[in-house]
């Protein structure tokens, strides 16, 4: 009685606000449309806005999916639902209340709700070798460098720029152009230190296992042990992982490391490869783009520098106790990746809905083919039921349809628009 009594109250205010007219107001429809408006723009569209009106005259109509489009492409929902979305993916646990403004940021807003005469695009989140940029006053400014002010009244739909490529710093802290071949997305932008950035998250420190850990759990929804597999190979395992511990053939009350490390996420060939040599993130040059990795600078032998010349040789007559894996194939130096060696034959590729390639070199490729997969779509689905509607209820049946309208892969084709997935699940009969 509580909530409906505050809508009552918040729709006669709306009531009182709108600007007289000669026709009977419908107080069901403006309650409904300010329901949209409020879920989708945070409550930043004003009532006074003409779109406000549009979404009161499509509800009137009885399409209440339309007006929730209406507040989707509108530039609240940018400034509001987009960019803390985008605030959510820079990290696994999507928690956006320790991430600030960034390239990352800005290119998942363009990619949510277009930019510059770029058309949005779920797809290419993982693989679109861009950065965009804010127009300031006809200047070109990261996003990190907006001040507060700036922040407050920027148009995030309208004042994104797109840039062909992405760059990062070389082992000398020079700029350095990233190739293509790996780029990954937003995953892989990120223009100052301590940006906060999925960069940022990914490659300090460590081996770079969860960076190829959180590109997968983000984009999917699943989690580390969903990936795992008892058909793992030795060889697949990353060379640091210790093969003389206890735990890494049959787990001691626990899943067995090889599970993991050889099949699942962190397997070598599961897309480890495509980063484990090739980025770092430290607090001198920021993110870094390694051109010739050499021993030392090899994560894929272990986090310690002092340790990665002994994984290198793995010496266990020399030196019985290495921190190493003596089998393994080490790490590619083309970065690839097959996921049909372990993935086909666990279900794994069918548990993803996989119709992309499932074997490539490089970060881009696998981002691309991510970008392709079915449960890309329904994780996304998901994402923005638990921000505009977390009492619906959404059988699994109903997540795939909404999902497949979004997905460029179904037939027929969706819109590859996240927008299409705001405006579903808003009109959704459970959240009315």
């Amino acid at each position: 009685m509580r909530v409906s009594r505050l809508l009552s109250m918040a729709t006669t205010a709306v009531l009182l606000s709108l600007p007289n007219q000669s026709f009977a107001i419908d107080v069901n429809a403006t309650a409904t449309a300010l329901r949209l408006a409020n879920t989708i723009t945070g409550g930043y569209m004003p009532s006074n806005d003409p779109l406000f009106a549009d979404m009161v005259t499509k509800v009137s109509a009885g399409d209440v999916q339309g007006a929730a489009l209406i507040a989707a492409n509108s530039k609240y929902f940018a400034n509001y639902l987009a960019r803390r979305l985008a605030f959510q993916m820079q990290n696994p646990a999507l928690d956006s209340s320790v991430v600030t403004d960034s390239d990352a940021t800005a290119y998942l807003i363009a990619h949510f709700t277009g930019a510059g005469g770029v058309k949005p695009s779920i797809s290419s989140i993982w693989s679109e070798n861009a950065t965009y940029l804010v127009n300031v006053n006809g200047t070109p400014t990261h996003a990190a460098a907006l001040t507060p002010a700036q922040l407050v009244s920027i148009d995030w739909m309208a004042s994104l720029v797109a840039q062909p490529g992405q760059n990062a710093k070389d082992l000398a802290g020079a700029p350095v152009a990233i190739p293509a071949k790996h780029v990954g997305g937003y995953a892989t932008l990120s223009d100052r230190i301590n940006d906060n950035s999925f960069a940022e998250y990914g490659a300090t420190a460590g081996t770079n296992l969860r960076m190829i850990e959180g590109i997968w759990e983000i984009a999917t929804g699943l989690q580390l042990l969903d990936f795992a597999s008892t058909s793992a190979l030795v060889q697949d395992t990353p060379r640091f992982i210790p093969q003389y511990d206890p735990n890494f053939f049959k787990g001691q009350g626990q899943t067995a490391c090889i599970a993991c490390h050889g099949g699942g996420l962190p397997s070598a060939n599961h897309g480890y490869a495509t980063v484990a040599d090739t980025f770092n993130f430290d607090a001198k040059n920021g993110f870094t783009y390694i051109a010739a990795p050499t021993t030392a600078t090899k994560k894929s032998l272990g986090s310690d520098p002092a340790l990665r010349a002994g994984n290198a040789t793995c010496n266990l007559a020399a030196n019985p106790l290495p921190v190493c894996n003596p089998d393994s194939l080490g790490v590619d130096a083309n970065q690839g990746w097959d996921l049909s060696k372990t993935w086909m034959a666990s279900g794994m590729l069918n548990t993803l809905g996989w119709s992309g390639p499932t074997s490539g070199q490089g970060l881009n490729a696998l981002g691309a083919a991510i970008g392709q997969a079915k449960i890309v779509y329904e994780n996304f689905v998901k994402r923005v039921v638990s921000e505009i509607c977390p009492l619906g209820v959404f059988t699994q049946s109903e997540v795939s349809s909404i999902a497949a309208a979004a997905n460029p892969n179904a037939k027929p084709a969706g819109s590859d628009d996240i927008r299409t997935i705001v405006a579903k699940v808003a009109a959704h009969a459970s959240c009315q």
